[in-house]
């Protein structure tokens, strides 16, 4: 049977669950999940399912009952080979939000929300990021979303940050950067990019601050 994508309801039923009292109170919002997700889509070890799905929740939710259980872990499934395939396809990758940060740094856009998952599911499978000959290319690609997140206070992403038109400049990229991510990990080296460096930073060694959600 093909894939069939997660329609709009689909989508609804999922965001909606993911932000009710069903769910522990740092579970993954539905941007986070999509964050977290891609960054698994894109790394070259598959992470098995039995592994993520405790990651987005944090603790198990309390289902209504044994067929909401099973939608709504269908449905991160499919949301799951959704984004493979996007990042498969010859089309750009749409980030499910707007590429926007906080009016203040209390308040999270969504496209941090988005970041922050992104560079947990990072973090989850960072040894397979981080292989010696990519670690460079792969280091100044992640920037523009550790910028977006908000796990980062090392001195490079706090300096980008004071600048409003250089912050905009770096999450403009972010779309792009999913892609070239995409290639330089998952794709044969003739059909990677080759970025110009924009930092010497290596995000594994970057200093963290806590926070899952708003």
């Amino acid at each position: 049977m093909a894939h069939q994508p997660l329609d709009d309801l689909e989508l609804e039923t999922l965001e909606t669950f993911l932000e009710s009292d069903q769910v522990h109170e740092e579970c993954q919002n539905f941007v986070m999940a999509h964050g977290f997700l891609t960054a698994l889509a894109i790394c070259p070890m598959p992470t098995p399912e039995q592994k993520w799905l405790p990651v987005i929740f944090e603790d198990t939710p309390n289902f209504d009952n044994d067929k909401q259980e099973k939608q709504i872990l269908q449905y991160l499934s499919r949301l799951m080979l959704d984004i493979q395939k996007e990042l498969e396809s010859e089309d750009g990758f749409i980030i499910p939000c707007e590429l926007e940060m906080g009016e203040t740094p209390e308040e999270l856009s969504e496209l941090q929300e988005w970041a922050t998952g992104f560079m947990e599911g990072v973090f989850f499978t960072e040894s397979q990021w981080f292989e010696s000959d990519k670690e460079e290319v792969v280091a100044e690609l992640l920037l523009p979303i550790m910028v977006a997140s908000d796990l980062f206070d090392d001195e490079e992403v706090l300096q980008i940050r004071k600048s409003e038109k250089l912050t905009h400049s770096c999450i403009a990229q972010i779309p792009e950067v999913v892609t070239d991510l995409f290639l330089v990990l998952r794709t044969e080296p003739e059909k990677r990019p080759f970025p110009k460096p924009q930092s010497k930073s290596k995000n594994g060694k970057n200093k963290k601050k806590g926070g899952k959600k708003s």
